[in-house]
């Protein structure tokens, strides 16, 4: 259909005789639109109660203006077992010291990547997915597992925050421009017939330049470090020149290859009960790919449950930006209602919303509580968030049952706690999804 003057002159005529129309366009001059559209009965009756808690830091942490959400989902996982290890009320990990690696990882995957691609036309699609940003702050548990084997961690003390680890927008442009640059010199070097020892020697130079702008913004990550605290009982204890990795171990002692993704993804090319992966995910040469099984929303929510029974936390992933009021602290189904200002339907069920790119993962978060009615069912989840305590209820959040059944796709949980079926799907081969598929 072409769109021409007599057809914008019919739907204006409508608009003419329609007071309720009007009516809106008054409001939405003059209101926010998330203000006018909000469903202001949903939340009378919110409370911040729940049947089943995890015992919590008094305030939530605060990743800035970084999209590391899950470094920091998970950091917050591990000091639940610091908290207790060290018998403190408060702790806090470093978070620059794991995005310090993380970039610095990602840029080295990158060039090699582009080494391995260096033949390719520049249209070629897994190319261009890479070049789209080299190193972009998002992440997955993976990523976290395979920096924390690899560098350890640290008290948030040891290694602080600079400007650029609370804000990445600049670096992260400086990153990925310098990283472009390095790759169109890699490809010109193979037009050119230069033999591949050539191009990884030179590929060692431009690693290094990376690591120089990563010292620069970030400082010099600490190999070894001295830290001391005063428990909850008034004692006092000192680490004398512990490495990051020793730290780890002292502090929250996991084994992080007990743990497992799950995903509750309803795609057709997605069946439940087998595991996925994702081409080019590791983003660390000599790293762990992605690797998730896939199980039905119905066991899929009964494990969240489970381990929240059981009084220890679960790393989730989800769809933060939909029906989210920020300050607030609330994730509620059908918070804003814009099919009343517009006049026409915004609802579609998971599997057009995924297809469509209407929804996918955009944030990770720890359940830490869960309020069961009489007869085992959720009426709504407690959730640590990592923006911060002057959001929510001290940097905590209410999800409803409703919200969780909509938005929430990924939980990572200890492979011991999964059912012998799903046991064994987990150890089968995984299916390899392309870069661009909604559940990456």
């Amino acid at each position: 259909m072409e769109i021409n003057l007599d057809l914008i002159q019919s739907f204006n005529v409508k608009i003419e005789k329609d007071d309720r129309l009007k009516l809106a366009m008054n409001a939405v001059g003059r209101v926010d639109l998330n203000e006018l559209a909000l469903n202001r009965e949903l939340i009378k009756g919110v409370n911040f109660s729940f049947s089943d808690e995890v015992e919590v830091s008094p305030e939530a942490t605060a990743q800035q203006n970084v999209g590391v959400c899950w470094i920091f989902a998970a950091m917050n996982f591990m000091r639940f077992f610091a908290r207790k290890n060290l018998n403190l009320k408060t702790f806090e990990f470093s978070g620059p010291y794991l995005m310090f690696w993380d970039k610095f990882e990602k840029a080295n995957y990158f060039l090699e990547k582009m080494i391995e691609f260096s033949d390719r036309e520049y249209h070629d699609r897994e190319l261009w997915e890479l070049m789209k940003e080299p190193v972009a702050d998002g992440g997955d548990w993976y990523m976290f597992v395979n920096l924390v084997k690899k560098y350890g961690m640290l008290p948030s003390s040891v290694m602080q925050h600079a400007p650029f680890s609370k804000d990445s927008g600049s670096i992260g442009k400086a990153l990925n421009t310098k990283l472009r640059f390095d790759a169109a010199e890699i490809r010109k070097m193979r037009q050119d017939g230069c033999s591949m020892e050539k191009i990884q020697e030179r590929r060692r130079e431009l690693v290094e330049e990376i690591y120089r702008i990563l010292v620069t913004c970030f400082g010099t990550p600490p190999n070894r470090f001295s830290w001391s605290y005063r428990d909850e009982d008034k004692a006092f204890h000192r680490f004398t020149d512990i490495t990051p990795h020793a730290f780890y171990e002292k502090c929250a002692g996991q084994d992080l290859d007990a743990y497992a993704s799950i995903w509750s993804s309803p795609l057709p090319d997605t069946p439940y009960d087998k595991t996925y992966s994702m081409v080019h995910s590791r983003k660390m040469v000599g790293g762990q790919n992605l690797l998730s099984l896939n199980i039905s929303f119905e066991n899929f929510k009964a494990y969240a449950i489970d381990r929240l029974k059981k009084h220890e936390p679960l790393l989730f992933s989800c769809d933060v930006l939909k029906d989210n009021l920020r300050k607030e602290g609330y994730l509620l189904k059908n918070l804003y209602n814009y099919e009343l200002i517009f006049q026409t339907s915004f609802n579609m069920d998971k599997v057009p919303r995924l297809q469509t790119r209407d929804t996918c993962m955009t944030h990770c978060m720890l359940l830490v509580g869960v309020d069961l009615d009489d007869n085992g069912v959720p009426i709504k989840w407690k959730v640590e968030n990592s923006w911060g305590a002057e959001l929510g209820n001290k940097g905590y959040f209410i999800m409803d049952d409703g919200w969780f059944n909509d938005h929430v796709y990924q939980i990572i949980m200890p492979k011991a706690d999964l059912d012998p079926n799903h046991q064994t799907a987990l150890n089968s081969d995984p299916v390899m999804l392309p870069l661009w598929h909604p559940m990456g």
